[in-house]
């Protein structure tokens, strides 16, 4: 194992989808850029495997085809979540750019005749989703950055952030294979690590098996948290609906070409309980979905009997966009499509964003800076910026800032290192270790107290208890023990997972309401208060806890 010491401008700590579009924004202007990854650029991040969707309004002569009723949709479907104004900054202004990027790299959103592939679902006006095949849009990400000059550090997991005088001046990692530790002197850091997931009990029982990618595991909230910058949204624990026993994508696919929910008394109930029936905002549909479950009225499916040859074509060879076993599953059980339909459940919980358009994770402003000078944060691991859409434009967004920010800059400042030997040491520490506890079986308690605690059902009394039990296990963190690198990683994955889950209950406990129920869901301040309670609840880091204000949106 070596010490390795590096120097950049700008480091990007993953290498998603808006790591990737960061790191491109930097390197275009100029800047020497190194990104970090625990896994590969050209395969990472949650839709390392492909997506089929993006959002974006087009101008193309509709009503709600325009940035105001686009935005005028962000306020109702996301009321409370997010400023319009930092939306209008790092996704709309950047909107038209980030289309013509997309084509520029070889990825399309439009058909082969040129035409753009329009769906509606989630609460739309109009037919926001683009579907497009992006089976090969990481791929093309990596290899762009990799042309652009940047140096990209794939199997590193980075572990911390280094400060100096209360700025961010770069970070400490470790490849997760050769156990080489690396020290970034940066003047400029972008986090981009994605949500948490491996939070919650899997329905399908192993946490591997997940919706979102299992990697995700909110090593950048807590990096940053810890650096000093603010959370928020962090009370919102996410779901949605996927194939019964299979994690896939594909609830937006099957619902914005038609599909209906449909309960074991033949009840197509979404249109019942919703205006919008089967269209409703994902957090509604899973709301309602959950409300039949305990009702008795299970099994529930996704019915697409009643659509044309040409859409139900369209649907099964887009698919698997997302994710390539997705048709495999569906064949090997005998589900076609066409003639009954598939059963589905309600997924897991994760921390991620409350909506399709607004975030959850670390406070950035207009320009994708958090709260902390050299801190700037995108995609899934920031509260504002959603899904492909808003890691695309968030992403190269804040590479454009942390660029600008570091031109500004003569001298870049660095870490003691003092205290950078003492951080090795700490990190290191479970390998060395003669005995103690493995990861999965804290992880695996983690998650048990999560679903049972901070799940979509919510009381005081319930999330203090899940506090005190998830304190108890926090007490064993330095008693885990690695017997290789690649379990020393999931050591530290247990112990953000663990950090995340405290802070989510510490702000839902905060929050006494409930907001786009069930991700907020509490059974002891169960209507929505937007009088006292349209804002964010903002987390920092106070001592050996946090603490909670409130932001409120206008």
């Amino acid at each position: 194992m070596e010490k390795i010491d590096l120097t950049t401008d700008v480091l990007i700590i993953g290498g998603g989808l808006a790591g990737t579009n960061a790191a491109m924004a930097a390197a275009e202007r100029g800047a020497k850029v190194i990104v970090t990854d625990k896994g590969n650029i050209d395969r990472s991040g949650d839709i390392g495997g492909g997506v089929d969707h993006f959002m974006a309004y087009l101008n193309e002569g509709h009503t709600w085809d325009t940035q105001e009723a686009f935005l005028d949709y962000v306020h109702k479907v996301g009321r409370g979540t997010g400023h319009l104004s930092i939306i209008e900054s790092v996704y709309c202004a950047e909107l038209p750019d980030a289309i013509d990027r997309m084509a520029r790299i070889g990825n399309p959103l439009t058909q082969a005749d040129g035409s753009f592939y329009r769906t509606r679902s989630m609460g739309q006006p109009g037919t926001y989703w683009i579907n497009f095949n992006g089976k090969r849009l990481k791929p093309r990400l990596g290899k762009t950055v990799r042309q652009l000059g940047c140096t990209v550090l794939d199997k590193v997991m980075m572990l911390d952030l280094l400060t100096h005088e209360g700025a961010v001046v770069g970070g400490i990692g470790f490849h997760i294979r050769s156990g080489d530790v690396y020290v970034i002197q940066s003047k400029a850091t972008v986090i981009a690590t994605g949500n948490t997931n491996r939070l919650y009990e899997n329905p399908r029982i192993n946490p591997f098996n997940t919706w979102l990618c299992p990697f995700d595991t909110g090593d950048g909230q807590v990096m940053a948290l810890n650096a000093g910058a603010a959370l928020t949204n962090m009370e919102y624990m996410r779901m949605t609906l996927l194939p019964k026993g299979f994690a896939a994508p594909g609830f937006n696919a099957l619902v914005g070409m038609g599909g209906r929910f449909l309960n074991g008394l033949g009840d197509y109930y979404m249109e019942k309980h919703h205006v919008m029936g089967n269209r409703a905002p994902r957090y509604d549909v899973v709301f309602f979905t959950l409300e039949e479950i305990r009702k008795g009225h299970g099994p529930i499916y996704i019915d697409c009997r009643h659509l044309n040859d040409e859409d139900l074509t369209h649907l099964k060879s887009s698919l698997g966009y997302d994710k390539d076993t997705l048709p495999d599953y569906f064949d090997q059980r005998g589900e076609d499509l066409r003639s009954r339909p598939v059963e589905i459940t309600v997924s897991e919980g994760m921390q991620a964003g409350p909506t399709e358009v607004t975030g959850s994770g670390i406070k950035i402003d207009k320009d994708s800076a958090s709260t902390v000078p050299g801190l700037f944060a995108s995609g899934d691991a920031c509260d504002h910026n959603r899904c492909v859409h808003g890691a695309v434009t968030g992403g190269y967004k804040a590479g454009k800032s942390a660029t600008s920010f570091v031109s500004n800059i003569k001298h870049a400042d660095s870490a003691p290192r003092s205290s950078t030997r003492e951080e090795i040491d700490r990190f290191m520490a479970p390998i060395y270790r003669s005995s103690g506890y493995p990861y999965r079986q804290l992880e695996d308690a983690i998650r048990k107290i999560m679903a049972e605690h901070v799940g979509p059902m919510r009381t005081a009394h319930a999330l203090e208890a899940g506090l005190q039990k998830l304190r108890g296990i926090e007490r064993h963190l330095d008693e885990m023990k690695a017997n290789d690198l690649h379990e020393l990683m999931r050591t530290h994955e247990t112990r953000s997972i663990l950090s995340v889950g405290k802070v989510m209950a510490t702000t839902a406990l905060f929050r006494t309401e409930s907001r786009n129920k069930p991700y907020h869901h509490r059974l002891d301040f169960p209507n929505t208060d937007n009088t006292n309670w349209c804002g964010l609840v903002v987390v920092q880091k106070e001592g050996d806890g946090v603490s909670c204000s409130f932001e409120t949106i206008e």
